[in-house]
């Protein structure tokens, strides 16, 4: 029998215990809030957290703790008591439903629509009526939906410039080949047509060639070693009227001789007065 008093009566202590610890977590949450209506929000999250270290497991003082983070933009710890509000076995599909959709807000605020689609999706579940949540989902979709559309062109803008710049290359390969093939094909159209102009008449000396010398002026050598003329020989008749003109010219050159020696020789016969 004393046994069973003594359990009731540490139960009870027990009770009194954590209703004192949950009445003083309530004043500090209470005190919290007003600070935060004034917007000292550094204050309310110091009041908050008093309250949670009287009663971890306040609900209210995990999610109020989260909205004074969010509004000092301290978002990642903001996130942390949402989630535990979310994981709080206690907690109503209301009090998920508004920490799911601070969530979102969280990731709207740093431009992650698709995370900020996920959270307002869990909240738009637990309330779909919820005007604000579904113009946040609204909006996050639609963000969403923008950058993909930045990235797939971004991504076309890549690729085609990866492939003009390929292209690019492969024409300018493509020039440089076909300009190294022309000048090799100038280099060897040129060396054949000189030869082929020094060997063209280089034989019989008519023809004119298409090197630096033409090839009418040029002799060639005989098997003797001895230059010969590079015009046919002339006809018989033609020699014969040079030979003819030759003798006429030795003829009068021989008597123009006779005849200044003759004039000399009167010349000496005279007598000086």
């Amino acid at each position: 029998m004393l046994k069973h008093i003594l359990t009731i009566l540490i139960l009870l202590n027990l009770s009194l215990f954590v209703s004192a610890q949950k009445s003083e977590a309530k004043d500090y949450i209470i005190s919290g809030n007003q600070s935060y209506l004034q917007g000292d929000f550094a204050k309310a999250e110091a009041k908050y957290k008093i309250a949670l270290s009287e009663d971890s497991n306040s609900l209210k003082a995990n999610y109020n703790l989260g909205n004074a983070l969010y509004q000092q933009k301290r978002l990642d710890e903001s996130r942390v008591h949402y989630d535990r509000v979310i994981q709080d076995r206690k907690a109503t599909k209301l009090d998920k439903h508004k920490a799911y959709h601070n969530i979102g807000k969280t990731y709207l605020d740093e431009n992650d629509p698709e995370k900020a689609v996920a959270s307002l999706k869990e909240a738009l579940k637990l309330n779909p009526y919820d005007d604000e949540t579904r113009y946040n989902y609204a909006l996050a979709r639609k963000l969403l939906e923008k950058q993909q559309e930045e990235k797939e062109n971004q991504d076309q803008q890549n690729q085609d410039k990866d492939g003009n710049s390929g292209e690019n290359q492969e024409d300018s390969q493509e020039n440089s080949d076909q300009k190294e093939g022309g000048e090799e094909q100038n280099d060897g159209e040129q060396n054949p047509q000189n030869q082929s102009g020094n060997q063209q008449g280089g034989e019989n000396g008519e023809e004119k060639g298409e090197g630096d010398t033409p090839q009418g002026q040029q002799i060639t050598k005989g098997s003797q070693g001895e230059g010969t003329e590079s015009q046919r020989p002339m006809n018989t008749e033609r020699q014969e009227g040079l030979l003819e003109a030759l003798r006429k010219q030795e003829q009068e050159t021989l008597k123009k001789i006779i005849s200044q020696k003759a004039q000399k020789q009167r010349v000496n016969t005279e007598k000086d007065w």
